[in-house]
């Protein structure tokens, strides 16, 4: 049990290799796929992501047991903001999550499934670095930082 914890721990660590159809450009070069890396977010991405999600107000339970036709409805409704998520999560960085967040969702619109995507999303917010932040939290919390010290007590005789 212990190891399949480990392998879920480092899976965004490592990253989850995401494959998509190479543009045009890289096809005429004889590259007919590109590989993609979802790793672990920084805190600014993680912040970017949430905010994508948490406008779509869709359940986490429900993207971890999604059907095709669910997930058809949801990326309808919603898609653009997961697009965007997803896209922001593989880019990873300030400046290039803020020039490419929007090309990048609408190329992968383009080149993923929608089961993927969703799958992607699942992925991202499950073990994306949320867990940590709130062991830490909860841990500064039980720690009472603030608590007065009020020195060393007297012993009496």
């Amino acid at each position: 049990m212990q190891t399949e914890l480990h392998a879920v721990e480092t899976l965004l660590q490592r990253g989850v290799k995401v494959k998509a159809r190479a543009p045009l450009l890289f096809r005429l070069f004889g590259k007919k796929t590109i590989v993609f890396k979802l790793g672990q977010p920084k805190a600014g991405t993680l912040h970017r992501v949430a905010s994508y999600y948490l406008r779509t107000g869709i359940d986490q339970t429900k993207l971890h047991e999604i059907t095709s036709e669910e997930a058809l409805t949801v990326i309808s409704v919603h898609g653009k903001n997961i697009y965007k998520a997803v896209a922001t999560a593989i880019l990873n960085g300030y400046w290039s999550g803020m020039l490419f967040t929007k090309p990048f969702a609408w190329w992968l619109s383009w080149h993923l499934t929608p089961k993927a995507i969703l799958t992607l999303m699942d992925i991202l917010i499950t073990y994306g670095g949320i867990q940590d932040f709130m062991t830490t939290t909860r841990l500064v919390r039980s720690m009472k930082l603030t608590a007065p010290n009020l020195g060393q007590k007297t012993k009496g005789s």
